[in-house]
Formats: structure tokens, sequence, C-alpha cells
């Protein structure tokens, strides 16, 4: 094997990092959204010349800092430090493949951070003209963070390219500029701004709450626009990525019924958000308060998270498409490690002698990336509940037959009887 397993007890590791990622989405989206509308309305304060309305949007860009810089930061190390212990295979073929895209997202970082840090100390000393060049600086620099890391994660998902086929050239422009990449950073930008607008609603509906303060009814008529937008872009974008799906992906979306019931939870609660935006900030911006943005910023939370996880569960067997396999090797090892055995002696592996131990070394490298043994999310020993040992070992060997979203059996026939005796024994276990 390349590198160690990581074991995550019960959650499973990908668990942890869908999470973690889930929470950075929320908050990265903001840093870029709310990066362009401070621009925007900064400006559009300064151009009418409307001092108390600017003087919120410094209120808010305190909010904003806090919240995208600090924690945002956070949890974006967050992520680097669980894929890199979870998938680190697929964590080395991304920094070697995008290493010129991670350079360039980092300088772009630091503009960023610089910008943030200038916009929000310096509101009131610089000239207001200057201080709009600085917002626009750090709206810029965090959308190009946005177009670079999608180009990435895009490419995750599909590694088809635009201009040429990236598994002959290796170049990174190939890769980078994927099929995906187009869909999703439109989406992305919509779900930016779109987040970012939902963000101010809230925090001006708390500001202002136990008011009759009309710069409330003012932000959310300058509100109501980037909501409209923002959903268009998602929906056009979300529709236009689907479409853009390989066959085989489309069949696991149609075969699987939790994929299924994902997108059309994403589709209902488009629908609904789209309702509430329509009837709520668009055509009655008065009766906004803190109750209806609270609860109009969880439902998109909501569709957001249901569309990063429909994403990911269409991506799978693949950490990265048609590169890295879910049991960490890659895909061109496959029909050599079924001859030559999945484990390996390496300097962080030492195979056992004993065939129980080495069924459940088998079981950590070659399944614990998606399932728990026993206990936990989609338990591998509650999948072959009931089987005698013939059956488990004829369904492992077709991992990837009946479930297209499985990896293929990767190892020998000796393995895969240790590996048939270890979910035996964990069912005996579940039994008593």
């Amino acid at each position: 094997m390349h590198y160690p397993w990581w074991y995550v007890p019960f959650l499973t590791a990908p668990m942890l990092i869908a999470v973690i990622a889930v929470i950075h989405v929320f908050v990265s989206h903001y840093a870029v959204g709310g990066g362009i509308l401070l621009a925007l309305e900064n400006q559009f304060a300064v151009k009418t010349g409307d001092k108390p309305y600017r003087d919120y949007l410094h209120r808010h860009a305190k909010f904003f800092v806090l919240l995208t810089v600090a924690f945002g930061a956070i949890t974006g190390v967050g992520i680097w430090w669980t894929i890199a212990l979870t998938s680190p295979l697929a964590t080395e073929k991304l920094i070697r493949t995008f290493v010129f895209g991670w350079a360039i997202e980092w300088v772009f970082f630091i503009i960023e951070i610089v910008a943030a840090f200038v916009m929000y100390y310096h509101w009131s000393r610089l000239p207001e003209k200057t201080h709009v060049i600085i917002t626009w600086i750090y709206a810029l620099a965090a959308w190009i963070s946005l177009v670079l890391i999608t180009g990435i994660t895009a490419f995750m998902l599909d590694s088809r390219g635009l201009i040429a086929d990236w598994s002959e050239t290796g170049n990174f422009w190939h890769a980078f500029l994927n099929v995906q990449f187009l869909p999703q950073t439109v989406a992305r930008t919509g779900g930016a701004v779109l987040l970012a607008a939902l963000y101010i609603l809230m925090h001006a509906a708390w500001i202002f709450r136990n008011t009759n303060d009309p710069l409330l009814e003012k932000t959310v008529r300058r509100m109501s626009k980037p909501l409209i937008a923002g959903i268009v872009l998602v929906l056009a974008g979300a529709a236009w990525s689907f479409s853009l799906l390989p066959d085989a992906k489309l069949l696991s979306v149609e075969r699987t019924v939790f994929l299924t019931i994902l997108f059309a939870l994403f589709a209902g609660l488009s629908v609904l958000i789209t309702l509430m935006v329509f009837f709520g900030p668009v055509l009655n911006p008065k009766s906004i308060n803190f109750g209806f943005a609270v609860s109009i910023f969880i439902l998109s939370l909501t569709a957001l998270s249901v569309a990063e996880f429909g994403r990911e569960a269409v991506r799978k067997p693949w950490i990265v498409d048609k590169v890295v396999l879910g049991n960490q090797i890659y895909a061109s090892e496959a029909a050599e490690r079924q001859e030559s055995g999945f484990l390996k002696d390496s300097y962080f592996i030492k195979l056992p002698n004993d065939k129980a131990q080495l069924g459940g070394m088998v079981f950590m490298y070659h399944c614990n990336n998606c399932h728990a043994p026993d206990r936990g999310l989609s338990p591998a020993g509650l999948l072959v509940y009931g089987e005698d040992k013939a059956k488990i070992k004829d369904k492992i060997r077709s991992l990837n037959v009946p479930v297209a979203s499985m990896p293929p059996w990767c190892g020998t026939e000796a393995e895969l009887d240790a590996l048939a005796d270890y979910l035996l024994s964990v069912n005996s276990k579940r039994g008593k």
C-alpha cells in the first residue's frame, strides 16, 4: 500500500471530512459572496452619499471578517488535515497535478487576507474612493480563489478535459479545464452570492430587530436582487453540471434510492427558497423579521449541504475520477493487485501470520475508507449479515458489478478468504 489507513470509529473518516468540508463551504462561500456584495454596496453608499447605510456595512464587515477570516481559516486547515489522513494518495495526486494552481491560490489568498484587514480596520481612515478599490481587490481575490479550487474539486468529480484528454497529456490546464469546471463555477458563484445576501439579511434583521430603523427595509430591498441572481446561477449551474455527468454516474443516480432522494430534496428546497425570496424580500421587504431571515437561511444551508453530499456520492467509487479508487490505490493497479496481493510489505505494513489479523488489516485498507466494520455508518458486517462464507466471497469478488459506487475487489483469493472470515467474526459478535 502507498500509505497507512486512518480509522475513525462509528462516524468513518470520509464522513468526518464531509462534516468539516460542508461547514467550511458555508463560510468560504460567504467569504466570496460577501466580498462581492460588500464591494457593490460600499460603492453604492459612497456614490449616493448614504452615510447611515455605509456605517451599517461597516458593522457588518466586523461580523464578516470574524467569521470568514478566523473561523474560515480554522475549518480550511481542518479539511487539509483530514484529507491528508483519510485520503493521502488522492491528496498527493491532487497536489502534484495542481501544484501550479495551489501556488496561484495561495498568492490570492494572501491578497484576500490583507485586503480584508485593510478594508475593516481602515474603513473610516482611507479616502472613500480608495476604500472602495480595496473592497473590490478583496472581492476579486476571493472569487479567483473560488475559481481555482472549483477547478480542482470538479476534476475530482470528472477528469475529462474540455480541450484535451488529461490522462494522455498530464497537463495542468487539461486537468483544470475539465468538463465540470464551468458549470460548477457558475453554481458556486451563485451559491456564494445567495449565501452572502442571506447572511446580510439575517445580520440586519438581528441588529434592527427592536427598532423601526428604515435601514432594515433598505438592506432587504438591496439584497433582493442578489438573492434572485444567486438562485438563478445556482439552478442554472447545477442543471448544467448534471447534464454533463457521464452515463455511468447517471446510471448510479438512477439506481440509487439515496441519491434520488437527495436530488429530489434539493429540487424541493430550491422551489421553496425561491418562493420565500419572491414573496418575502422582493414583494414584501417591510415584512422581513429575524425569524423569517433565520428560516430561509437554514433552508438554504440545508439545500447546499444536500447538493454537496449528492455531488460527493456521485463521485464514488473514485476519490479522484478515473485515477484514485476509494480503497486508496491507483485504478491502474487494480488488476495487478489481484495477482500479487492487495497488501504488500512496506515500512509501515508488516503482514501478520494470523489469518484473523490479516482479515482485519485487509478490511481497514480496502473497506475502511467508506464503511465501519460493525457499528457506525454503512457497516460492512451488516451488509452481508446472515450470509454464509461462500456468498460473502462471491459478493466481494463482484463488488462493482451490482453497485457501481463500489470499487472492484483488488486482492488475492487468500486475502478474500481472510476478509470473509473477518466479516463473519464481526457478525458473530453482532448476533450475541
